[in-house]
């Protein structure tokens, strides 16, 4: 969004943007985050070290960031709440 688009949109546009924008910020820091800790479980596996299987401690050192993804969620949304979601953001 452009400085000029920014000062004539609306409450709800800017809203909108800012929204997604850190939202995709957050997604860029996890994809980082997954890809040094795949590294980092490399680097153990040719050093040799032991380390607790199955367990990714980056993931695990960082919960709040990857709370929607180390807890299973047995919610799914209905086609009357996507309706309703849907409605709410025109």
């Amino acid at each position: 969004m452009k400085p000029s688009e920014f000062w004539n949109c609306t409450y709800r546009e800017a809203y909108t943007f800012v929204k997604s924008n850190s939202l995709q910020r957050e997604e860029d820091y996890k994809k980082q985050i997954v890809l040094f800790d795949a590294l980092g479980n490399k680097i153990n596996d040719v050093i040799g070290r032991e380390r607790p299987r199955n367990i990714s401690l980056v993931r695990h050192t960082f919960k709040s960031l990857f709370k929607e993804e180390l807890e299973p969620s047995s919610h799914q949304q209905t086609i009357e709440e996507q309706i309703k979601i849907l409605r709410s953001m025109k």
